[in-house]
């Protein structure tokens, strides 16, 4: 250790650091495949053996697809597990029934597994056991971040500020620590081709040697059995060893070398290959995992361009859990001018050295590599959906050396942007990762700001919610607050459902979900306590119309399917519980003209009348809003038997009173809308007759109707006939 760059030291502590806050961060199984990586060195510890997939056969320990991968890490892990009691292996499996996977944009359900503790995690049986898995990986991450900062160093020997940002924004990518705290074979296999790079400069640089022709046989060999972007290195390096040939004029060195490396790999990794073809007919095994973990049609080249793209940009540098949390917007942002400001000054470090071919051509065989690895992942990505960021890890040594030298050639300072970096991916876990899966805390009584309620479903009261009564659009989010107080313990667990519904009781939206946006299932709740459960409805985008909106309620057991009747304070049956929740509206009426246009009459300064539509007994009356409300006022309608009398008596032969279908609290200044109005003649209209019609307009909560220029502020529209 004392050996390393006091630079690269505190990189290496920093990272370590990093890592232990993310493992305790991310819950177990939280990041991809974990539970799948995991199964793998369950079942070689358990049975001695390596796997061999069968479609259609049950994978015991849920090792799924993985059991198709090369088995170095697994192996390893195997061993990592051994000394560890995983009797609960399967009781800690338990899925997040409504779990939403690959979608960052939902909020809630972010856990793909159920929890019970989080904070502090269990140190205990099987969890003990992948903590000490993700140790082994976290350490195999610092080797990558050593490597990178060896591989820039050799890169660009005379600039030192190129190997400390390299290793810098390795180290401090927070995707990369991420995926460097879980159990996953990425972290092995890119911590070999990382290391193996910083050889193959080396060779470039100092020629061939039997020891060094050794190592990289090793190495090459060890990344081949981890994953297969470990075969990625063997054009690069064979290029690379073919360079010094040609250039030192050492065939036999080139020769020895082909030799040695060469015989090292069959050795070492080409049994599992040859068992590949000998167990599923086809060297890499690729095809038998497509049968397993499913195929699709190769994308769009649209789409590849940019949905795909979009995701493994962001995804290499922040998109947490299961393709499901993103972390603050600007930091992609950040990242992708960086990554442009790197393309340029690599772009202009390879002009102004054109003639310097020594230094140009390890740089362009490490963009051959990246390259290579670029147009791997593509190809994988036409077959099945891995457009994911960590994919590319295995070519990070040359990805984040390149970005490096071209930030330092447009004379960026590297503690410009490993500083700022390092403190970011410090606080993700605390501004995103935490928040995201820890469970909502218990209140000890119901805010000021909810509205109580005495509803009880089953063994749980539902004492209260909170939701702002406020106007929604068409792609809006409707938070709503729930405050639970569970009566007794529950065996089961029981699945919650929100819905936004229309005037008409249609279903606008659902949300279904475990409590605690799945951190908070109802077996674990304590009798008593009052829990707070907030949740964010989307209204989809292409929602039409404008109504007052609701909110129903309510619990069924998944996936049976039964569910639980709510109930007031008496025991009384409540139907449905459905509540208040705002109004929606995409647009108003502008678009519609009125048939009849009237000179605009004002209302209490605040509505206008400017058209009506009579069609037999249904009226139609043309609103435009001059300034905002702050009560739902409704419409006076009125058809009386004679011409109306200030004072006198006024015979009503039909009334058509009604609120518009957007509450006028919710209207906005310029907006119009069209409101309905049925004026049936009651029994006392005279036979046949013409019957004057007025309007206006009355507070519902006081007796009071809005200034016109009209007697009694009822203002004369047109007649009715009979």
């Amino acid at each position: 250790m004392k050996s390393l760059p006091l630079s690269l030291r505190w990189l290496l502590a920093a990272f370590v650091l990093l890592g232990l806050v993310y493992s305790y961060a991310v819950p177990i199984w939280e990041s991809p495949d974990e539970w799948n990586h995991f199964g793998m060195a369950q079942f070689i510890n358990l049975t001695g053996t390596l796997p061999v997939q069968i479609v259609g056969q049950p994978r015991p320990y849920g090792y799924g697809q993985e059991g198709s991968q090369p088995p170095l890490y697994y192996l390893i892990a195997a061993g990592v597990i051994a000394p560890f009691d995983r009797s609960d292996f399967d009781a800690v499996l338990e899925p997040n029934p409504h779990a939403i996977i690959g979608d960052p944009n939902e909020i809630g359900d972010k856990n793909f597994k159920l929890h019970d503790q989080l904070y502090p995690p269990p140190l205990y049986g099987t969890a003990l056991a992948v903590y000490a898995v993700r140790l082994f990986s976290t350490l195999l991450g610092a080797v990558t971040v050593a490597a990178v900062y060896a591989s820039a160093r050799l890169l660009v020997p005379d600039q030192p500020a190129v190997a400390l940002l390299a290793a810098g924004l390795t180290a401090f990518n927070p995707q990369f620590v991420f995926i460097s705290v879980s159990v996953n074979n990425d972290n092995l296999v890119t911590a070999l081709n990382s290391l193996t790079i910083w050889q193959m400069l080396l060779l470039l640089r100092d020629g061939f040697h039997p020891r060094r022709s050794l190592i990289l046989g090793v190495l090459i060999a060890l990344a081949s059995l981890s994953k297969l972007s470990g075969l990625v290195l063997l054009p690069v390096v064979g290029l690379a060893a073919l360079w010094v040939a040609v250039r030192r004029r050492d065939w036999r060195g080139f020769w020895a070398f082909a030799g040695l490396v060469g015989g090292v790999w069959v050795i070492g990794a080409g049994w599992w290959y040859a068992r590949n073809l000998l167990l599923y007919g086809e060297l890499f095994g690729t095809q038998r995992m497509l049968d397993i973990f499913g195929r699709r049609p190769p994308p769009p080249l649209t789409e590849l361009l940019t949905e795909e793209f979009e995701g493994l940009r962001i995804s290499y540098w922040g998109l947490f859990g299961w393709f499901n949390v993103f972390t603050v917007r600007p930091f992609y942002w950040i990242m992708d001018g960086l990554t442009a400001l790197g393309v340029i000054g690599g772009l202009a470090y390879l002009w102004r050295r054109r003639r310097a071919i020594e230094r140009v051509i390890p740089v362009l065989l490490l963009a051959l590599f990246l390259a290579l690895g670029g147009v791997s992942l593509i190809s994988w990505t036409m077959q099945t959906a891995a457009s994911q960021g960590r994919l590319l890890f295995p070519f990070i040594a040359a990805g984040s050396s390149l970005m490096a030298l071209g930030l330092v050639t447009l004379r960026i300072p590297a503690r410009v942007i490993v500083l700022p970096l390092g403190a970011f991916a410090l606080a993700v876990p605390l501004i995103t990762l935490i928040p995201e899966y820890a469970p909502p805390a218990a209140v000890a009584n119901l805010p000021e700001s909810a509205i109580p309620l005495e509803v009880r479903f089953g063994d749980v009261d539902l004492v209260g919610y909170e939701t702002p009564l406020q106007r929604y659009g068409p792609g809006d989010r409707v938070p709503v607050t729930l405050y639970w107080k569970p009566l007794q313990t529950s065996t089961l667990d029981y699945s919650l459902f929100i819905r936004l519904l229309d005037p008409a009781d249609e279903i606008i939206a659902s949300l279904p979900t475990y409590p605690g946006s799945g951190s908070l299932r109802t077996s674990a709740w304590q009798p008593g306590v009052i829990y707070r459960d907030p949740y964010s409805v989307r209204i989809p985008n292409d929602t039409r119309g404008h109504w007052p909106l609701r909110l129903h309620v309510g619990w069924w057991k998944y996936p049976e399917g039964f569910g639980v009747d709510p109930v007031d304070a008496s025991g009384q049956p409540l139907g449905n519980l459905i509540v208040d929740g705002g109004a929606f509206a995409a647009s108003d009426d502008s678009d519609i003209l009125p048939v009849q246009t009237v000179d605009p009459v004002d209302f209490g300064g605040t509505i206008r009348l400017l058209g009506y539509a009579l069609d037999g007994d249904t009226l139609r009356l043309w609103w435009e809003t001059t300034s905002e409300m702050r009560e739902d006022f409704t419409i006076l309608v009125l058809a009386l038997a004679e011409p109306y009398q200030v004072g006198g008596e006024n015979t009503i032969v039909a009334q058509g009173d009604a609120q518009p279908p957007l509450p006028t609290r919710y209207w906005r200044v310029g907006e119009r809308f069209i409101s309905t109005h049925v004026l049936q003649l009651n029994e006392s209209a005279p036979a046949e007759g013409e019957f004057p019609i007025y309007v206006g307009w009355y507070s519902t909560l006081y007796p009071a109707r809005l200034d016109a220029a009209c007697p009694d502020n009822a203002c004369l529209l047109t007649t009715l006939s009979r």
